[in-house]
């Protein structure tokens, strides 16, 4: 890449390039964050499952410099060249395998060296090995210290930041979005199909006594119904509901409601590789899910694969074309992670498709699949589970009532399913033009007064 701006080394326009200390941290369950790799991805730092180390542990890993805000931490491998910046007011320290970058801000400003350090332009430089023509694994100190950094003014620095933060922010709202239009889909399930919610409001209303081991839930429910923001289900809803429990094998359950295995509400659909040696089987129009393509969970969707296959590879292998709306699971490997599928798609036999019989919602088979997965895990006290099998759904019981129950709540919340939908294409929309812009904008080839509303021109007709 030809740059219009001047270049720097980076261990010029830095006053800090520090190695991480090269021990494993002794690992806590709570305490001081430890930035790991797997915290760092796409230039953010996503603390969703954090690492702890001790305080002592921290004092020991912060001997060489302490992070701080507006720090730039850079991993050498597994994998390699990812970036973030450090938010105000974490108190971090480093795992292994990284580097802590602090800017010289009279030269360049923390943000335009993290968007700089994302560019292809960089990342060619981390990852080939000048010495042997090769593209390397990890990277040496010595490397990082000379990657050269295109550095134009600060004032161009600042616009530069400002169009790609833009960018930036709409994704993580659109994320932020996302996650909380899931948490309110998954709240009103539970509230319906697991904790029977609109069964004790209907019970409460005409008198009928509780269970005793339903006495707390009742209490609390009693306090949410006297809340000033309470809003009761409609009166056509509510009526779906019994307002009586009686005794089961899964405990209390509305009155009228069956036990039956999970296995009875839905159909399963196995998966299949074609012949990678086929040429003709690859690189088609048909998305082919593995569980590399799982998305965040609040995203809920998977939209595109990183491999597709071709309709020749479809019929000559034992993969199936998924409808949209089918829920996926993985069974092997990492194990319980589930999508619905955006567009129709394949997968590979590590998965199965999950469907609802007799037109059962397939929101609710969505949520009554993770529903069934967390069950699994308390059965592990909490850990991994090494593989899911047809066998599994069939030993896992639910309550159920009926068809309708399922497409009435689906029809509650088929709305926020399509706003998450909507919100992930713009991002993916938002992404591309980020990632276009910012070789662009990091060399010079794009000027800022070249740029027009950026978030505008992504947003969904």
């Amino acid at each position: 890449m030809e740059s219009k701006w001047p270049e720097f080394r980076l261990d010029e326009i830095t006053t800090l390039i520090i190695d991480c200390p090269h021990s494993t941290p002794e690992w806590t369950d709570s305490g001081v964050i430890v930035l790991r790799s797997n915290n760092i991805r796409n230039g953010a730092l996503d603390l969703a499952n954090p690492s702890f180390t001790t305080e002592e542990g921290y004092l020991d890993r912060i001997k060489r410099a302490i992070p701080t805000e507006d720090d730039i931490v850079l991993t050498r491998e597994a994998p390699m060249g990812e970036v973030c910046i450090i938010p105000k007011g974490l108190k971090c320290c480093l795992g292994q395998r990284m580097v802590l970058i602090r800017a010289d801000k009279t030269q360049v400003i923390p943000e335009y060296l993290l968007y700089a350090i994302q560019s292809s332009y960089i990342q060619n430089q981390i990852s080939w090995n000048e010495g042997t023509g090769t593209t390397v694994s990890n990277i040496r100190i010595p490397n990082i210290k000379a990657l050269k950094i295109p550095l134009p003014s600060l004032n161009i620095q600042r616009g530069i930041v400002s169009n790609l933060l833009s960018v930036d922010k709409k994704i993580s709202l659109n994320i932020a979005t996302n996650q909380t239009l899931e948490q309110m889909s998954q709240t009103l399930f539970k509230s319906w199909f697991v904790d029977f919610d609109p069964v004790i409001d209907n019970a409460l209303d005409a008198g009928n006594p509780i269970p005793e081991a339903l006495q707390s839930r009742a209490e609390l429910r009693q306090k949410v119904r006297n809340s000033a923001d309470f809003k009761p289900l409609p009166a056509d809803i509510r009526a779906m509901f019994t307002a009586e429990f009686e005794e089961t094998e899964l405990g209390w359950m509305p009155k009228g409601w069956i036990t039956t295995s999970f296995n009875d509400l839905i159909e399963l659909i196995g998966g299949g590789t074609p012949k990678t040696s086929v040429e003709e089987f690859w690189n088609g129009d048909i998305p082919w899910f593995s569980v590399v393509d799982a998305p965040s969970e609040s995203d809920v969707y998977v939209l595109t694969t990183e491999k597709k296959i071709t309709i020749e590879g479809l019929n000559n292998s034992s993969a199936k074309l998924l409808r949209k709306g089918t829920t996926i699971i993985s069974a092997r490997g990492t194990v319980g992670k589930c999508a619905m599928v955006a567009v129709p798609m394949a997968m590979n036999q590590s998965c199965y498709g999950v469907i609802g019989k007799n037109n059962i919602s397939d929101e609710y088979v969505y949520f009554q699949l993770k529903n069934a997965v967390q069950t699994l895990q308390q059965m592990g006290h909490g850990s991994v589970f090494n593989t899911i099998t047809r066998d599994t759904f069939k030993n896992i019981k639910v309550p159920f009532c009926n068809e309708e129950l399922t497409n009435s709540y689906s029809l509650l919340v088929k709305n926020y399913f399509s706003k998450i939908l909507n919100n992930n294409y713009q991002n993916i929309a938002l992404t591309n033009l980020r990632d276009t812009l910012l070789p662009k904008l990091i060399s010079g080839e794009l000027s800022l007064e070249d740029l027009p509303n950026l978030v505008n021109q992504t947003e969904p007709a």
